[in-house]
């Protein structure tokens, strides 16, 4: 079915792992998922360390934990949205520890060894869409990438309030 496909990037200054993250990358971004409009419902991935990956309504989403700082609007497509939904349904689960290494020098030492993030599953997820995009770990890389192409609307979102999922449908 058809489907409105974006890519949210989200920026927090809760915790002190945020702030870190912040400090590491040089950038305002700490997380990114996909999210999919199609029907009369709005989904967004939700993938932390204590859960596993899953999709959950995005309003709810963006109303208890993170607001979207950047939206990126990648059009439509007609996907399965129980094919990317069985995709995740496997043992998905980030870890800042194995994050940090890898940032830190295990990129270095060990490039094939990525480990799981929000922004990897987001590119295998974008990959099952029918979009060309490379394996990517950090937010900002992600972002950095739709930035350098000029195919693709990037709107900043601010408090929510432009961002269709936070509008009762």
């Amino acid at each position: 079915m058809k489907s409105r496909i974006q890519v949210c990037f989200y920026s927090s200054e809760v915790s002190e792992r945020d702030r870190f993250v912040q400090w590491a990358t040089g950038s305002d971004v700490i997380h990114c998922g996909i999210m999919i409009d199609y029907e009369d419902m709005s989904i967004v991935l939700c993938s932390d360390k204590f859960f596993n990956a899953r999709f959950i309504n995005s309003k709810a989403f963006h109303e208890r934990y993170l607001t979207p700082k950047y939206i990126v609007d990648l059009g439509e497509k007609d996907i399965s949205v129980q094919q990317l939904v069985n995709y995740i349904d496997c043992s998905y689960r980030g870890d800042f520890r194995s994050i940090a290494f890898w940032w830190f020098g295990g990129r270095y030492l060990f490039p094939t060894l990525i480990p799981k993030t929000c922004t990897l599953l987001t590119t295998q997820l974008l990959r099952i869409c029918g979009y060309k995009i490379k394996d990517f770990v950090s937010p900002h890389q992600l972002l950095k990438e739709f930035k350098d192409a000029t195919n693709y609307p990037i709107r900043s979102s601010g408090s929510g309030q432009n961002n269709n999922s936070s509008h009762d449908c």
